[in-house]
């Protein structure tokens, strides 16, 4: 007796229209992907970046407290290099930086930091060195020390400052200038991207002019990137 071959199982349409809608969908996600890239690589204003800051530092601010960089996460930073005794350039950038803050002083959302690269200088110096600069005791304003080698290596891997060299003794203009250091400003993101180093203290008249239109500039479009996308905490992302 001859058997019948088995009656095929009717075809389910999803099988055919699940991948065409998986791939459609991929499609219109990479075109929209593009069309993202196509308007930041376009966007002449967007300042690039140099590097990112990866790791926590630990710091004694000018009060005395113990700080972490870590807990200014979602701030746009400006941070310098100084240190208290310094016969050059210190006073002169914090004096810029002081009309930056007056400047942008209704943005909870900018911190600034000035690191002293010298470990003798103790929070007592930094407040007696802020206050004789006209800075209050401002709390979106950190001047801070920390151990020598770990701010060091921090400031020159992570903010991409120039390393400090000591200052030889033939060139001193007193003892107490005993380094030569990086007077640009680094501005970072509120991601944590360095994204300018700005040299708002360059000799020339016009190249400051430059730099000081420049990071106005950055900080404006840095502040409003923050405020379209404000950063989340992985924990609070779950």
């Amino acid at each position: 007796m001859n058997e019948s071959p088995p009656a095929k199982a009717p075809l389910n349409p999803w099988s055919i229209w699940v991948p065409i809608i998986i791939a459609a969908l991929g499609l219109v996600v990479f075109y929209n992907y593009l069309i993202y890239r196509s308007r930041i690589d376009n966007d002449v204003d967007r300042p690039p970046i140099y590097g990112r800051l990866e790791k926590d530092l630990e710091l004694t601010e000018r009060n005395g407290k113990t700080v972490h960089l870590e807990e200014l996460k979602g701030k746009v930073l400006v941070i310098s290099w100084v240190f208290t005794r310094c016969p050059r350039g210190c006073a002169a950038v914090i004096g810029k930086l002081k009309q930056l803050h007056q400047e942008f002083a209704n943005e909870p959302g900018l911190q600034f930091i000035s690191v002293t690269l010298d470990a003798d200088d103790t929070p007592e110096m930094m407040k007696i060195f802020a206050s004789g600069l006209g800075i209050k005791d401002d709390a979106n304003w950190w001047f801070v020390n920390g151990e020598k080698e770990a701010v060091r290596k921090f400031m020159t891997s992570q903010v991409q400052f120039r390393p400090v060299q000591d200052m030889p003794e033939k060139d001193r203009l007193s003892p107490d200038d005993k380094y030569i250091h990086d007077l640009r400003v680094a501005v970072i993101d509120h991601r944590g991207h360095v994204r300018g180093l700005e040299d708002i203290l360059n000799a020339d008249p016009d190249a400051q002019k430059f730099w000081d239109e420049k990071i106005r500039k950055d900080l404006r479009y840095l502040l409003n990137e923050q405020k379209k996308s404000p950063y989340v905490p992985p924990a609070a992302a779950k």
